[in-house]
């Protein structure tokens, strides 16, 4: 389940911040960007009456002074529109959008404007004969339309601001037209209360529904970005550990980080005379050493769909199996094993790290494997006997002058894919009542 946002850090409601902010910006953009579009569109339809169509319009409305004051209005409107698409995109511009009371101030102030616009044409034309077809008129849909566009700012308030200035400036335009023109009985019901109140209560319910709409827009997104502070929250949990295959299926079921028993692959690897070969280097020289050492193998665990649980200084337990299993864990573990001791020998024949050898343990068994610790600080931790007893074959290795020893457990899992083991016999294992079998690989 995705957190709220008050449960996120201030960090992440920071980036969450930014991210609306970004959206805001580029849907403003686009709410100039069609609204210019409409106005053009208008623009185009407007001239082409006046030149096609000049007798049959003039007849119509009887002056064409209105109609080219109107163009200018619409021509004007897209201008602007295109303008503010390539404004919004300044980073001063950005930087001003960033600051909420600032932005939230402009906004409402572009929203009268354009919600004014209907009005500003409605006026001018109250001023002529047959000013009484503007109750009616098409012009009055331009403030649905206008009302539409404002779903796209993500405020619920701007969006009710934008239906209830429609519905009080459309007031307006009904007290004009009645105030300078006389009422002729033919036109009476262009007039009738009952209607004209029903068309203001339709643009304020226009305007609430619209930003009811935009408020679940703006959820959707905000919880589309908690989702991806949750997904790099787990990437960087298994960070250089994990393939992005595993990852990916650990995002897609993000309930696996949920303590719960697993059959996995555990594997311990030490260096050998670690300690010793320590105490003759400085500091910085032995963080080189296993940074040169442990980067070819974090490679070829996290290549065979393993991960490392844990450093040790000298080695490291890494766990194949968990979160996610990838087929078959032990064999995943076996081959990882035997690429990791060529490649040190590699190595030591040409020279690029100090002479090492290694000593490696596998056991598989069921553990509990989740997150372990507070909010503060979580890690995933693999607990059982299993991590125990991988941890007591491995140490066999120096008993046995061997680099790698398996359990019968792991053995019962790769049998069928070509491997032959030698058997070293059931060895007591300290904490454990009853001897484990253990195998080296020929």
């Amino acid at each position: 389940m995705s957190k709220s946002y008050r449960e996120l850090t201030p960090e992440e409601k920071l980036f969450l911040d930014d991210q609306l902010t970004k959206e805001i910006i580029y849907n403003e953009r686009m709410r100039a960007k069609l609204l210019g579009s409409i106005a053009f569109v208008m623009l185009l339809i407007m001239v082409s009456f006046i030149i096609f169509f000049r007798a049959q319009y003039s007849s119509f409305i009887m002056s064409l002074t209105p109609t080219y004051i109107s163009a200018g209005i619409l021509a004007v409107v897209t201008i602007r529109g295109f303008i503010m698409s390539k404004v919004l995109m300044k980073e001063k511009m950005k930087k001003i959008m960033s600051r909420k009371k600032r932005r939230d101030f402009i906004r409402y102030v572009w929203i009268i404007f354009e919600i004014s616009i209907p009005t500003f044409i409605s006026f001018v034309y109250s001023f002529y004969p047959n000013a009484q077809e503007l109750l009616t008129a098409p012009i009055i849909w331009g403030y649905f339309l206008i009302i539409i566009l404002s779903t796209l700012s993500l405020d619920f308030y701007l969006s009710a601001v934008a239906g209830t200035v429609a519905a009080l400036e459309y007031l307006v335009v009904i007290f004009l037209v009645v105030d300078r023109h006389p009422l002729d009985a033919s036109e009476l019901y262009a007039y009738e209360p009952f209607i004209n109140f029903s068309r203001c209560v339709m643009l304020f319910l226009s305007g609430v529904t619209a930003g009811y709409v935009a408020n679940q827009l703006k959820n959707k997104i905000i919880n589309t970005h908690i989702t991806l502070l949750e997904r790099n929250r787990v990437i960087n949990l298994f960070d250089q550990q994990v393939s992005r295959e595993i990852v990916d299926e650990l995002v897609a079921n993000y309930h696996e980080l949920e303590s719960k028993r697993k059959f996995v692959c555990v594997m311990f690897l030490d260096i050998r005379d670690f300690t010793h070969f320590a105490e003759k280097m400085q500091p910085e020289e032995i963080i080189k050493y296993q940074n040169n050492v442990f980067s070819f193998m974090i490679e070829i665990i996290t290549k065979n769909n393993g991960i490392i649980n844990q450093f040790l200084g000298d080695g490291y337990m890494a766990t194949f199996g968990a979160p996610i299993t990838r087929g078959n864990d032990c064999l995943n573990a076996v081959k990882a094993s035997l690429e990791i001791i060529k490649t040190i020998e590699q190595k030591n024949k040409e020279g690029i790290i100090s002479q090492t050898r290694i000593g490696i343990g596998l056991h598989a068994g069921e553990v509990v494997a989740g997150n372990v610790g507070t909010d503060v600080r979580k890690q995933y931790s693999i607990s059982g006997n299993t991590v125990i007893l991988a941890s007591r074959i491995e140490e066999l290795n120096k008993e046995f002058g061997t680099q790698l020893l398996i359990s019968k457990e792991v053995l019962e899992q790769i049998e069928q894919n070509g491997y032959n083991a030698e058997f070293f016999g059931s060895v007591p294992l300290k904490g454990r009542e009853k001897p484990v079998d253990v195998f080296k690989l020929v």
